[in-house]
């Protein structure tokens, strides 16, 4: 039993030390020791392939980092984004509680680190000013990409509705 939680603990590390090398979006313009601090708050759970992480009408006060394999995302049976290693889901998850969130579906064993509201907030509450200003300023990065994103789909959709008329 000792050999197989040195075993996950080394490969947690590993994805740890692979995040650190490249850090997710979200953690731009941290300092290496806040990235790994950061990191090292979120809770390990694992997935296999099609496994469902959150479903549709669930409620969630928490986010979760993917650090290694991929989940999508679906609404009502269509599926919105393929995410994969360094993604969050539902990063705005300390601005508003209990964020109602999509169907989220492994589509390959999967590792993620999962980050409580309250234990997000401590680790902040616990930082200079500075650092909380720039998570929120990437979090508003992300909200942009995504809403750019959805604005090109919906400017194809219309495009082709428009094309058949």
């Amino acid at each position: 039993m000792e050999d197989l939680q040195n075993n996950e603990s080394q490969i947690l590390k590993k994805h740890i030390r692979d995040l650190l090398k490249t850090p997710p979006q979200l953690l731009h313009n941290f300092h290496h020791e806040d990235i790994l601090d950061f990191l090292k708050s979120g809770e390990e759970e694992r997935f296999v392939m099609g496994d469902v992480i959150i479903n549709e009408e669930e409620y969630v006060n928490s986010a979760y980092l993917i650090a290694a394999g991929n989940v999508s995302i679906w609404k009502e049976n269509i599926e919105l984004a393929k995410l994969g290693k360094g993604s969050f889901l539902g990063e705005t998850f300390l601005f508003s509680k209990n964020n109602r969130m999509a169907k989220v579906i492994c589509e390959n064993d999967t590792i993620l680190l999962k980050y409580e509201r309250y234990v997000a907030l401590n680790y902040f509450r616990r930082r200079p000013e500075k650092l909380f200003n720039i998570f929120t300023k990437n979090i508003i990065e992300i909200q942009q990409k995504k809403i750019h994103n959805m604005n090109i789909q919906l400017f194809k959709l219309k495009k082709r509705i428009l094309n058949q008329e």
